[in-house]
Parts: C-alpha cells; sequence; structure tokens
C-alpha cells in the first residue's frame, strides 16, 4: 500500500458551504482520516496522471473540510481495503464499495451515499442475442467480472453455464470483451455510465440491486456517526447531488 499525493483538480464551484461544522469535528475528533481507495472505479475514483479524480475524493474532502480533518489518501488493491481497515492502516474505504450483509460483518457501513447496480456489457454486434437478463443468465458464454466483487456473486450464483472469467481489473476486463475474448462483461453501473465506445453497449436495467457505501472498523462509533452527519449535511445543502450530477450525467437521482 503506498500514499498518493494529493493532487486533485480543483473541486467545483458549487457555493456551498465547506468550511468546519463544529458538531461534526467534535464527532470525529481527530487530525487526519486515513481513506482507503483503489482508484480503478471511473467515475467513482480513478487517477489522471498522478490526480485523484471523482466522486469519492471530492466527498472525502469535503467530509474534512467539515471535520475539520487532514484527508489522506492510501492506495491499495481492492482486496487489501478491509484487511487494510482492520488492521488501522487506514481508517475508511472511499472507493465505490457496495453494501453487502457478506462485508457487513467485518466492517460497518455509513448510510448509503448512491444507488446503483451491476449492469451487462457486451459487444454492440451481438446485442440481439444477449439483449435480455434472462438471456444472460442462461448463457453458456464466456462471462467477465471482477473477482471479489458483487458482479463475482451475480454470475456464481445467477449465471450457472457460464463460462467464467474473473479479471482484477475493470479496464482488462473490457479489453477482453473488446477483443473478443470474453462474451459478457458484469460490472458497476457506475463504470457504465461513463463508458463512451460506439462497440460496446449495455444493457441499462440493473442486474441487481445495490447501494454504496463508506465502510469503518467495526466499533469505530465516533467516526461512523461522524461520516453519517457528513453525508446528512451534504445531502441537505446539496453537494451531494452536485458531486453526483457533475461526475455521472446520467445517473437518475433518488
Amino acid at each position: 500500500m503506498r500514499l498518493t499525493a494529493l493532487l486533485l483538480l480543483a473541486i467545483f464551484a458549487s457555493g456551498c458551504a465547506s468550511q468546519k461544522i463544529d458538531d461534526i469535528a467534535k464527532t470525529i475528533n481527530r487530525k487526519e482520516i486515513k481513506v482507503g481507495v483503489e482508484p480503478n472505479f471511473k467515475p467513482l475514483i480513478f487517477k489522471e496522471g498522478r490526480s485523484l479524480l471523482g466522486i469519492e475524493p471530492e466527498l472525502a474532502l469535503r467530509a474534512g473540510k467539515f471535520a475539520g480533518a487532514k484527508i489522506i489518501f492510501y492506495e491499495c488493491p481492492w482486496n487489501d481495503l478491509i484487511p487494510a481497515l482492520e488492521s488501522g492502516k487506514i481508517d475508511v474505504i472511499m472507493s465505490g464499495m457496495t453494501i453487502t450483509p457478506e462485508r457487513a460483518k467485518r466492517v460497518d457501513f455509513t448510510t448509503p451515499y448512491i444507488r446503483a447496480g451491476q449492469m451487462a456489457l457486451m459487444r454492440t454486434a451481438e446485442m440481439a442475442q444477449l439483449s435480455s437478463i434472462e438471456k444472460i443468465k442462461a448463457t453458456d458464454r464466456k462471462v467477465g467480472y471482477i473477482q471479489g466483487t458483487t458482479g463475482d456473486i451475480f454470475v456464481s450464483a445467477k449465471c450457472p453455464k457460464a463460462i467464467k472469467v474473473p479479471f482484477k481489473q475493470t479496464s482488462d476486463g473490457i479489453k477482453s470483451l473488446t477483443d473478443k475474448k470474453i462474451d459478457i462483461f458484469i460490472i458497476d453501473a457506475p463504470v457504465v455510465w461513463e463508458m463512451s465506445n460506439p462497440d460496446l453497449t449495455p444493457i441499462l436495467e440493473p442486474l441487481t440491486e445495490e447501494y454504496l457505501g463508506w465502510a469503518v472498523r467495526k466499533n469505530d462509533k465516533a467516526l461512523l456517526e461522524g461520516l453519517n452527519k457528513c453525508l446528512e449535511q451534504m445531502k441537505k445543502d446539496g453537494t451531494l447531488d452536485l458531486i453526483k450530477k457533475k461526475w455521472i450525467t446520467q445517473l437518475l437521482m433518488n
């Protein structure tokens, strides 16, 4: 795991309050918050050069402003995020993590900040053959997904005949789909929303209903309560919707 230089592009000029809020600062009561990320989920969190961009970094920095705390981003592979949290190397995961019962056995989640789900991406030329969720569930073709995610869970449970092809990186799955090494790629909706590849087409009906939240260590009640207050404040002042709309133009807000 390595420290990422905080070289974010300027936070959008929304006119929303971004100063320290005493109640939140008192609840969280720390000078810095170590945020674990895997910046491979555009538009939730990604990198351009050395800069971290997307929904999660902007929300994290806004929460840091409210708490009067310095936000320090740490990069590590997806499957190492929860172990890093449990060991105390990081304080919170802000990396597009879906709230699931299995993960909730190991971490505590904040209230959700985005409604999402898994979607199926395929080559445009083959849409007619794989144009429904039922056809995807029944397929015996090669289906790719990101290992250790809810896409992995969906394919294992709902696609018994499929030839299952796990990937570690979203970019590897998309390349394999483009190169005709797999036939379907199951991936988080935010990735699909950002796609602008004429050769690839998604089924926009979600395969699953999922909610994204931030994960903190079990029994870190102060940080959990403080981050929930941050999200409540961002919902109240409109920051949350503005940031989501900025990065996901096709997102239908709740």
